[in-house]
Parts: C-alpha cells; sequence; structure tokens
C-alpha cells in the first residue's frame, strides 16, 4: 500500500460507533453509581433518582450517538444529571413541610452538623441546603458524600486548593449556622 492509498484510508463507521458505543460502557460503569448518589441525595427519593439517572445516561449516549466528542466525562455526567435535575424540578411542585414530614422530616430533632453529616441524615441536609447556590450543594456532595480530596474538587472547579478549602469551610458554617437557627441549639 503505498502512502497516498494509506492517508486516504477510510474509518469503518461500525468501528467508530464500537468506540462509542465502548466509551459510553465505560462511562456507565464507571460514573452509574456516583451519579445516582448525586441525584438520591438532592431529590431523596430512590425510584426518581434511579429514573433521572437512566434520564442522565440516556441523553448523554444520544449526545454521543450524534458524532459529539466528550472530552472531560466525568464534569459532563455531573452537568446533565444537574440538567435532568432541573428539568424534572420544573415539573414538580414545591415541597411543603407536611411532604417533608411524611418523607421522614422531623423539626424537632436537634442534631448537630456533624453528627448530622455521620448519620447521613440526608432529609435534614436537603433541607438546610435548600437556599444554597447549586454550586455550594454539588461542592458539599462531592467532599462529604462523594469523600472527594479537596484538591479533586479544586480541580473540578478550576479553583486553587486553598481557595476550595477556604470555600468549603465557609459552606460547613453557613450549615451549621443554618442548622443552628432552625433548631436553637450551640455548638
Amino acid at each position: 500500500m503505498s502512502h497516498a492509498e494509506s492517508s486516504q484510508q477510510q474509518i469503518d463507521p461500525r468501528e467508530y460507533t464500537n468506540d462509542k458505543e465502548q466509551q459510553f460502557l465505560d462511562m456507565v460503569n464507571t460514573y452509574q453509581d456516583a451519579i445516582f448518589r448525586f441525584l438520591y441525595f438532592r431529590v431523596g427519593n430512590r425510584a426518581v433518582a434511579l429514573d433521572i439517572t437512566q434520564d442522565t445516561f440516556t441523553k448523554t449516549w444520544l449526545y454521543l450517538n450524534s458524532g459529539k466528542q466528550i472530552q472531560y466525562e466525568e464534569a459532563f455526567l455531573y452537568r446533565a444529571a444537574k440538567n435532568a435535575l432541573v428539568d424534572y424540578f420544573k415539573k414538580q411542585k414545591t415541597s411543603s413541610l407536611d411532604t417533608l414530614m411524611e418523607a421522614g422530616y422531623d423539626p424537632g430533632t436537634a442534631k448537630d452538623v456533624d453528627e448530622i453529616f455521620r448519620a447521613d441524615d440526608i432529609e435534614t441536609i436537603r433541607t438546610l441546603l435548600e437556599d444554597f447556590d447549586e454550586d455550594a450543594k454539588q461542592i458539599i456532595f462531592l467532599r462529604y458524600t462523594e469523600e472527594r480530596p479537596i484538591e479533586e474538587i479544586a480541580d473540578l472547579y478550576g479553583k486553587s486548593v486553598n481557595a476550595m478549602t477556604v470555600q468549603i469551610h465557609r459552606l460547613i458554617k453557613k450549615l451549621r449556622d443554618r442548622y443552628e437557627k432552625k433548631h436553637g441549639t450551640q455548638t
């Protein structure tokens, strides 16, 4: 085969599809559980979190299958999950206190923030995080639910480790203050 022939070789579309399928399957195997936990932390309902996780991966497959590239898989999936979550909440009405109490939230409990995190009291954490912006919620999730190192979170957000450490400290202080204000406790 001459140089001219080798430089004009055609790429077999099946090979391209197989590469995309393999990339997608690798993404599912690597990130499915983390995406589910991220969504479950936000919605507090296993069935809903599973549906949104499935929707996230379906949209990711459609994106890949349309010929587009995904350079940063994890960041792409978290963004897709966040968008699917926004779509879900747009379809839902705001939860009332009665609905939260039916789901197990007890406004009369007195726990400090560290105890809440250790006990995985998802409903209490979700309630305390209601007014936080999306980035703040995701940073708390990555640090305390996914137990990601600060260096990794800082890299995901394009910040220095020092800046991310300060931001996490401020978020936890704000979370603790909200808890204490809501429950009348002092730590």
